[in-house]
């Protein structure tokens, strides 16, 4: 029996050294063992005491190895690339059990005839990591380890009692509310829609996002493609001067098969009614238009958030001093409008463009007076002329002849390049609608327009199709206002129903 001194000795490896036959000494330490155990080999009572002590040490090893071991693996990245590992929460009763001859366990101090002995070792707490993931164990604790691996971040609580770690997981999800339920047919936190299905294209994404371009009506049916209108009551003439009363402006939610519509109350701002035009869609599918106050022109227009639902109408920028009368934004997220001194003007005016900054609301570029063959581009109503994408990205932007009427002035509809402020080409139309609002459909030639004349009718055309662009009615009047004026909003990407 060696003596505690004797695994002092410089061996190799001393924890491998259970037993005299396991050890292999050097001369050196061959000499102390020899000179020890003369030492004290009159006195069994030393030799007993060293044998206690060395078989705790080593059951509290044999204890903390599975632990070392778990956060070995833990600080390495794993066998499986650090997506999860198992550990575990060490537990080890450090005191040595024997078994009876009776097989009931005992426990106590070993005597001198015993060469070996158990320790109780229980290995029980579990730890995931996964990229991304923030895992925290809550357990009783005695000693905290924080390992980092591969931009996980593990904090595990190492216990001393056994098979009481728990670990709670909150997971990273695509998904914009975070909760995994796309796809329930219902509306949960973070979500815009829900159609039953985790599929996109088809209105509502599959992270339960609306797209662009469509109404998602109710949850668990399919959306459908739609678009936005304004109709403002006027107040009559004189035309281009301050408004006696404030016009009453009101929205419709519309779809594009002509079978869904839905009003709004009168825009406002902060309570008070507010003209509103020149309305837009965001490919994030959010509505903006320009308001402005008709008893004080001066002002002109500013840059507003409109709710189709309430509307209630929220400033995003400052009073601009002119009146934008058209806006469309391009899938780039570029902000182009038409621009005039006044609003509400039957006389023949001159169109001008300007590009504005859709997060300052303010004027970036121009305006700049619109040409064709180098004159101005004139228009006798200042509401025809409105912005629209096609699905390539050309910009156009409805007009109509010089005035003054009778003949009624016929409708144009100009494809524009905006850097130079000029018409490519032109199509033209019937002289029964003055287009107050545009909105392309689909990858064609097709329009949704909205006539300003007498009644504000929606119509489908196609512009491929001149004179008569094949004028199909959509919606008789949706908005039960006078003809004041009107607009239309819609993604450039609108799909046909």
């Amino acid at each position: 029996m060696k003596s505690e001194y004797e695994y002092e000795c410089e061996c190799e490896c001393e924890s491998e050294c259970e037993s005299e036959s396991e050890c292999e000494y050097e001369s050196e330490c061959e000499y102390e063992y020899e000179s020890e155990r003369a030492r004290t080999s009159t006195s069994t009572e030393p030799g007993q005491s060293s044998y206690r002590t060395r078989m705790r040490r080593l059951a509290a090893l044999a204890a903390l190895a599975p632990l070392y071991a778990a956060l070995f693996a833990l600080a390495c990245g794993g066998d499986d690339g650090g997506q999860s590992t198992t550990a575990t929460t060490s537990t080890s009763d450090l005191s040595t059990t024997s078994t009876s001859p009776t097989g009931e366990p005992t426990t106590g101090e070993p005597t001198a005839s015993e060469t070996a002995a158990t320790a109780d070792i229980t290995a029980t707490a579990d730890i995931t990591t996964t990229a991304d993931i923030t895992t925290t164990a809550g357990t009783t604790t005695t000693a905290d380890t924080t390992t980092t691996t591969a931009g996980t971040t593990t904090t595990g609580d190492t216990t001393t009692a056994a098979d009481t770690a728990t670990a709670d997981t909150t997971a990273g999800d695509t998904t914009t509310g975070g909760n995994g339920l796309c796809g329930n047919s219902e509306i949960d936190p973070g979500e815009t829609c829900d159609d039953g299905n985790d599929d996109s294209a088809d209105g509502c994404t599959s992270d339960c996002v609306i797209e662009c371009g469509y109404l998602c009506l109710v949850a668990g049916e399919s959306c459908r493609p739609g678009f936005h209108a304004v109709q403002c009551a006027s107040p009559g003439a004189p035309f281009g001067q301050p408004s006696p009363i404030a016009n009453v402006c009101r929205l419709a939610t519309l779809s594009v098969a002509g079978n869904h519509i839905a009003l709004s109350p009168e825009t406002t701002i902060s309570g008070k009614p507010r003209h509103l035009d020149a309305m837009y869609t965001a490919p994030n599918n959010a509505l903006f238009g320009f308001a402005g106050n008709t008893e004080d022109i001066k002002g002109g227009s500013q840059l507003v958030i409109v709710d189709p639902v309430s509307g209630e109408l929220t400033p995003v920028g400052p009073s601009l001093g002119v009146w934008v009368m058209g806006a469309a934004m391009n899938d780039e997220g570029e902000l182009w409008v038409t621009v005039f001194n006044t609003y509400e003007l039957n006389a023949t005016t001159a169109v001008s463009i300007a590009e504005v900054n859709p997060l300052s609301g303010e004027i970036v570029d121009g305006p700049t007076v619109l040409t064709e063959g180098g004159k101005p581009v004139t228009v006798w109503s200042i509401h025809v002329s409105d912005v629209a994408f096609r699905f390539d990205g050309a910009m156009f932007i409805s007009a109509n002849e010089p005035g003054p009427p009778p003949p009624e002035p016929l409708s144009r509809y100009l494809e524009v390049d905006p850097s130079t402020a000029t018409v490519l080409s032109a199509v033209e139309g019937p002289d029964d609608i003055y287009a107050a609002g545009i909105v392309f459909v689909g990858e064609e030639q097709k329009i949704v327009a909205m006539d300003i004349r007498g009644v504000d009718d929606i119509f489908i055309l196609d512009l491929a199709a001149p004179p008569t662009l094949n004028e199909t009615l959509l919606y008789p009047d949706p908005i039960p206002t006078n003809s004041g004026t009107a607009d239309l909003a819609g993604c450039s990407k609108l799909q046909p129903q």
